[in-house]
């Protein structure tokens, strides 16, 4: 068996959306534990999906598919596949062009959410932002952080 970690936006018809594609493979679903009382930082609900175990390819466009809808697939079989990672970046980010930074930065993952502070137009500013990432691509992103930091004069501080 497959054990499938999901995170899908809180909407109607959101989990139909999400079991398409395991279905439209031709895999048998097991069991769908659907848990709305544990919403994510950012209001995904977190959905439990067994599948019966196909091979590797299968798997793939399965989860190739459920994220172009989408669907965070959080985990698979118990190993966390993405990560949602919290940066706070300090420095005059919206005068060394925010939307640049912010391009590069989906470059690899995804910002999902950003909060910007700028006390004053001279002073610097300061932003958080969520990024949802494959763990495997972290690395990437650090690499990106530190040139976007000596290109710019920005402060990436990293979640752990």
């Amino acid at each position: 068996m497959i054990f499938l970690d999901l995170e899908l936006k809180d909407s109607p018809g959101e989990l139909l959306k999400a079991l398409q594609p395991i279905s439209s493979a031709g895999a048998n679903i097991f069991s769908v534990i659907h848990m709305r009382e544990n919403k994510t930082r950012d209001g995904r609900v977190p959905v439990k999906v067994v599948i019966e175990k196909l091979n590797d390819n299968l798997l793939h466009s399965i989860i190739e598919n459920l994220e172009k809808l989408d669907v965070i697939v959080a985990k698979i079989n118990e190993k966390r596949k993405k990560t949602n990672l919290e940066v706070v970046v300090v420095g005059h980010i919206v005068d060394t062009d925010v939307l640049d930074t912010i391009d590069r930065i989906n470059e690899i993952g995804v910002v999902v959410d950003l909060d910007l502070t700028m006390p004053d137009p001279i002073a610097e500013s300061s932003a958080r932002m969520r990024i949802t990432i494959d763990n495997e691509k972290l690395k990437e992103l650090y690499d990106e952080f530190d040139k976007i930091a000596k290109e710019k004069g920005l402060l990436f501080i990293k979640s752990c």
